[in-house]
């Protein structure tokens, strides 16, 4: 009967003392933290090359003349 109710005590405490195996643990979050903080940066990234690539084709259209006023030229003595 001892034995029974020590087998039962230790059953019971295994059983209350188990960890979730498939619980997240801190170096779990961080990574997944550290992975949508790249994301974020990621898309900033692209908008931002998007937004300069667009100021590029701008300054590279003024310089060629297509959306310029051309100079006035001075008149030659």
């Amino acid at each position: 009967m001892t034995r029974a109710v020590l087998l039962a005590l230790m059953l019971t405490s295994f059983v209350g003392c188990h960890r979730n195996q498939d619980a997240e643990g801190p170096m779990e979050r961080a990574g997944r933290n550290v992975d949508r903080a790249a994301d974020k940066t990621g898309k900033a990234l692209g908008k931002a090359a998007e937004k300069t690539g667009e100021a590029f084709e701008k300054a590279g259209k003024k310089l060629k003349g297509n959306d310029a006023t051309p100079p006035e030229r001075k008149p030659s003595e």
